[in-house]
């Protein structure tokens, strides 16, 4: 591919050493849990920005973030190299899926990444109340990630840019998973970041906190009791107003 104005090519300005990297991402999807969990661990872990991609099929736009001016399309490390992360606020057009997931993957070989991990919702209505994360993974990989306590997603279909890196994933050196989780799509639900943050902490040994996490849930959870108080209230006080009026 030539390298003029509108190639879609990684951009590094960090030159590193990376350790057999695994590479988180989070991209617009359902409840944008993806893009919250990976913007969690970037905080969390403190990784610093190497890299964006740059494509004619990516918005020109920046994002305030850090209190900088950034691309939004990123890539992240720590300083070891061995925890990568993408991100994405934008939504890439459906023609340029294949071209940037191509060149991602071509990157994520370069660099001898081992594992890509897509992390995204599954949209539901209201809060879930016996939520868990799931895997899609290839079968072997699965079994592994069962002994670590995340089961496999009975079935699921996972779109735009995280399912077309995944889909690069089937033909390519890089192994391809994806966490799921159950989120929902009424209001906003700190309790699906939540749930993966303790996944990965799981699968991968790292020691993300999740206190800030379980604050915003519990904040969340005392503010619906709150409001289902006050509608029980309202409701009976209705009921009463008929009865007084009907007998």
């Amino acid at each position: 591919m030539p390298d003029h104005l509108f190639a879609t090519k990684v951009v590094e300005f960090e030159k590193m050493q990376f350790n057999n990297p695994v590479i988180f991402g989070g991209f617009v999807g359902p409840g944008l849990v993806g893009l919250v969990t990976t913007g969690y661990m970037i905080e969390k872990l403190s990784l610093h920005e190497i890299a964006h991609i740059r494509s004619q099929h990516i918005p020109p736009v920046v994002v305030f973030v850090g209190a900088k001016l950034r691309h939004p399309f990123r890539m992240y490390s720590d300083n070891a190299g061995k925890i990568l992360a993408m991100i994405c606020e934008m939504p890439i057009d459906m023609e340029g899926l294949y071209e940037i997931s191509s060149v991602l993957l071509d990157w994520a070989e370069q660099v001898r990444a081992r594992e890509i991990v897509i992390l995204d919702g599954v949209p539901v209505s209201g809060i879930p109340e016996n939520r868990t994360a799931f895997s899609v993974a290839d079968e072997a990989r699965i079994k592994d990630l069962e002994q670590k306590g995340v089961g496999a997603i009975q079935s699921a279909m996972i779109t735009g840019i995280g399912g077309s890196i995944l889909n690069q994933c089937l033909t390519r050196r890089v192994s391809g998973v994806s966490l799921l989780t159950p989120v929902s799509i009424d209001i906003p639900d700190p309790g699906a970041p939540l749930v993966l943050i303790k996944a990965i902490n799981q699968i991968y040994g790292l020691d993300i906190g999740t206190a800030e996490l379980e604050e915003n849930v519990e904040r969340l959870n005392a503010r619906l009791n709150e409001l289902a108080q006050q509608y029980s209230k309202l409701s009976d006080q209705s009921a009463d107003k008929d009865k007084q009026l009907y007998g």
